[in-house]
């Protein structure tokens, strides 16, 4: 949330009791304004589906989750070391490795080289992500895979 305060001096007329006239007067204002930053993120229907094969456990949404916000419209690939996540989440590195294959299976996540991944734009969009150039690459990496 962001909060923008402004302050300004308003003259206004004011009648002086002793005298009987109208004198200016200066009076300071103050206004505060609260903003929220909002946005959306895109989910396909496809992603829902993946996440059902692929989460068996809480920590597992846990995991899958925090790999997921990851990914921002400003790094859409991200290296994923299972080694750091297994220490965060205090699990095993094998945990990680194979709910990453499991991602990469079900098309969530694309593996792009050792260790760095790219989210699937037709499955998930993160907030303010451009859908048509992510998508375009996506094609593209498809394209030079196959």
């Amino acid at each position: 949330m962001k909060i923008t305060t402004v302050s300004d001096i308003i003259t206004k007329k004011v009648l002086n009791e002793n005298t009987g006239e109208l004198e200016s007067q200066d009076f300071a204002q103050v206004k505060r304004t609260k903003s929220i930053r909002g946005g959306f993120r895109m989910v396909y229907k496809s992603y829902d589906e993946a996440l059902v094969e692929v989460v068996k456990s809480n920590k597992d949404l846990e995991i899958v989750l925090y790999v997921r916000d990851l990914f921002t419209y400003k790094q859409v690939e991200h290296n994923l070391s299972a080694i750091e996540i297994a220490a965060q989440f205090g699990v095993s590195r094998q945990k990680i490795t194979t709910l990453l294959k499991k991602l990469v299976k079900v098309g969530l996540i694309k593996k792009v080289t050792k260790s760095m991944y790219r989210l699937n734009p037709y499955m998930y969009l993160p907030y303010r992500s451009d859908a048509a150039d992510l998508q375009k690459e996506w094609n593209t990496l498809k394209k030079n895979n196959e």
